[in-house]
């Protein structure tokens, strides 16, 4: 009962701080501390004007763009979180879950706003199959702080290593997704995030290599079991302050492996490259749009678990590959710092409508 009236209290407050806003852009996101609050906070950090903040009320806005960060905090029960004026809206929709009951909702949303977003165009393609006019869609990948994602000497990698406690002759591999169900130990696996398949490929690995598996993340009981069960070594850093946090961790790996059948970004397509660390992915969310198989990264399909397993050993046999991944991958992260990025959402989200609303207003006086 303490947490509901706290959070009603929350709202109330932030209701209040809309109404005395003066800023033009207004960008929903949620109470509680996820991934897409710090996607808030680094896209309107970086605009190249400071005309934006976050919100987590729809309510006490009455000029400029709302842009709902994510569907899931776009909708209470069932409906959408409208402004009472009615005001430009934009959404971003990440990925879309299997048998996603929230498409119906596409053509009626699509009349009420003026762009769709997403960080890949594989769920695009999705969206507009269900009805988004796609002339208002708009595909912006996420972006990486470049400053803090840096590649580590191996001087710093070897103390980032003794400070985990893991031998310097191991394979470090890591994953530092949620996959597992709710939010405590995560016993169940959320099998979109493939962690089945990650504890596939880590095993068969166990069999040749001396592994070392570096995790981090709430939820990871699924994987933790199974790797106990295999007796593969592994550290679990649990749940980090803020998302940054996750840096020195990427710094202390060999590869990054993303097993996901469906996926928004992640963002660790960006972060593990922009430290230098060989990228092995499965082809969904992010990757096909910015990872060039062989040059970025190694990319099999969703579901491939052989292949995978085949990039992680090539990497762990082949030195020359794995200094060129590193070497194109910090190139490549380089292009989507978040400051471009928010550039992009102003150039193309956001300049367009102001440009218009600006233009309405001029008539009128």
């Amino acid at each position: 009962m303490f947490k509901f009236f706290k959070a009603q209290l929350a709202f109330k407050r932030a209701a209040q701080a809309n109404s005395q806003s003066n800023k033009l852009i207004r960008y929903l996101v949620s109470a509680q501390n996820w991934s897409i609050n710090h996607d808030g906070e680094c896209l309107m950090a970086n605009l190249p004007r400071p005309i934006g903040e976050l919100t987590i009320s729809h309510k006490g806005i009455h000029q400029g763009i709302f842009h709902f960060g994510g569907i899931a905090d776009a909708l209470s029960h069932g409906k959408m979180r409208w402004p009472q004026a009615k005001i430009s809206c934009g959404l971003t929709w990440f990925h879309v879950l299997e048998n996603d009951k929230r498409l119906k909702l596409v053509p009626e949303l699509d009349k009420r706003l003026d762009f769709w977003h997403s960080s890949c165009q594989s769920t695009l393609d999705r969206l507009i199959a269900c009805g988004a006019t796609a002339s208002k869609t708009h595909c912006i990948p996420l972006g990486v702080d470049t400053d803090i994602f840096t590649v580590a000497t191996q001087q710093q990698k070897l103390k980032l290593r003794q400070q985990l406690g893991i031998d310097d002759d191991a394979i470090v591999i890591g994953s530092f997704q949620k996959d597992g169900r709710g939010w405590n130990n995560g016993q169940h696996g959320k099998m979109e995030k493939g962690p089945d398949v990650l504890c596939d490929v880590l095993e068969s690995l166990a069999k040749s290599n001396k592994l070392f598996v570096l995790l981090s993340g709430p939820a990871r009981g699924y994987v933790k079991n199974r790797l106990r069960a295999s007796g593969i070594a592994f550290y679990h850093t649990g749940y980090l302050p803020h998302a940054n946090d996750v840096a020195p961790y990427f710094q202390a790996l060999d590869i990054y492996l993303i097993p996901s059948r469906i996926e928004g970004g992640p963002k660790a397509c960006l972060e593990a490259p922009a430290c230098g660390i060989p990228l092995v992915s499965t082809n969904v969310g992010m990757v096909p749009d910015i990872i060039k198989h062989g040059h970025q990264g190694l990319v099999a399909d969703v579901g491939d678990t052989r292949t995978l397993i085949e990039h992680c050993q090539a990497i762990i046999e082949d030195p020359n590959l794995a200094k060129n991944l590193s070497q194109n991958g910090r190139t490549m992260a380089q292009n989507y710092t978040w400051k471009n990025i928010a550039q992009r959402y102003y150039d193309e989200l956001y300049l367009p409508i102001l440009e218009g609303q600006a233009a309405v207003t001029a008539s009128l006086k």
